[in-house]
């Protein structure tokens, strides 16, 4: 007797269900899209699709934080919503996007060094996240570390060419640059 896969998981009451977060293979030709595609619509439905993916944790428990976190974000909750974030890290270490909205967070709070951590670990866990790499940007550019900023923005091009901000970013930072170099 020949009982397929999903009609077992049914019975035993498994979830076919798996974590899409960071490690989802659906990734890899989204960001070759990301990089090669110069249609605007597709461009933009790529992104929505990556951010997506990299929202969902694959746990229920998770993937409510954050949309709890999320809320308390949009109501102006900060230290609620970083307290939330820290929550998701705690429990699932591995979940980039927790790291990432946890730096979000911080940045908006100021805490430019905190954000900046949790920034590296969500570069160590995805490291094309190019929310992240934005954020490094825009820290290292706060901090006058034009060049390294110059860098980040960059590296973010290299990643997602489409990204309209970061190539007048480049040339800002570098006027600041040759400004102190006077």
């Amino acid at each position: 007797m020949l009982i397929r896969v999903p009609v077992l998981c049914l019975l035993l009451g498994l979830s076919l269900a798996t974590g899409a977060d960071q490690t989802d293979e659906r990734l890899n030709e989204l960001f070759t899209t990301l990089q090669s595609s110069q249609d605007p619509l597709e461009l933009m439905q790529t992104e929505a699709q990556i951010w997506e993916i990299w929202y969902e944790s694959g746990r229920e428990d998770i993937d409510q934080w954050m949309s709890d976190a999320a809320d308390l974000v949009n109501a102006g909750d900060l230290p609620a919503a970083e307290l939330l974030y820290t929550r998701v890290i705690e429990n699932l270490p591995q979940f980039s996007e927790g790291w990432n909205r946890r730096a979000t967070v911080r940045y908006y709070r100021g805490d430019y060094d905190g954000s900046m951590e949790d920034i590296e670990r969500t570069l160590r866990l995805e490291p094309r996240h190019f929310g992240a790499i934005w954020g490094l940007g825009m820290i290292l550019g706060s901090k006058r570390d034009f060049p390294g900023a110059i860098e980040a923005f960059e590296r973010l091009l290299e990643i997602k060419p489409s990204a309209r901000d970061a190539r007048p970013r480049i040339e800002l930072l570098r006027q600041e640059m040759a400004k102190e170099a006077v």
